[in-house]
């Protein structure tokens, strides 16, 4: 039952996460009123929005497609920058928790993702050594 439960937490997390990198990264490319208000008050250029936007539409589906391991180590560390980034620029510019919560939320659905896909990777690796073995 472990694999298995590290399987839905792993797919949960990740399609969680990936839909909601996909909802922002196109909020981000159509520069959304309300981000542009809240880039100006961070003091970010109005440009970062479409690199930033840009990044979560390619790092999105990387997450949920089953190959390319290096790759998806790339989208994960590149969300790892954005929410810390985030956090960091929320909490030095003096935003209140509330306004800093979404990427807190966010941050911690990336470990749990992060963390299970891991586990499942490394689980993988033992029954494929094992098949080795008896075979």
């Amino acid at each position: 039952m472990r694999g298995r439960g590290i399987e839905r937490i792993y797919w949960i997390s990740t399609v969680l996460l990936a839909s909601l990198m996909l909802a922002a990264g196109i909020q981000d490319v159509r520069h959304a009123p309300d981000l542009l208000a809240a880039i100006h008050r961070l003091g970010y250029p109005e440009y970062f929005l479409g690199i930033i936007g840009t990044s979560k539409l390619v790092g999105a589906p990387v997450l949920v497609i089953p190959r390319w391991p290096r790759l998806k180590e790339w989208a994960y560390a590149g969300f790892c920058f954005d929410f810390g980034g985030a956090i960091l620029s929320h909490s030095i510019s003096g935003d209140s928790l509330a306004q800093t919560f979404p990427a807190l939320a966010c941050a911690s659905l990336l470990a749990i993702s992060y963390v299970s896909y891991r586990m499942r990777d490394a689980r993988h690796a033992v029954a494929a050594a094992q098949a080795k073995v008896a075979a």
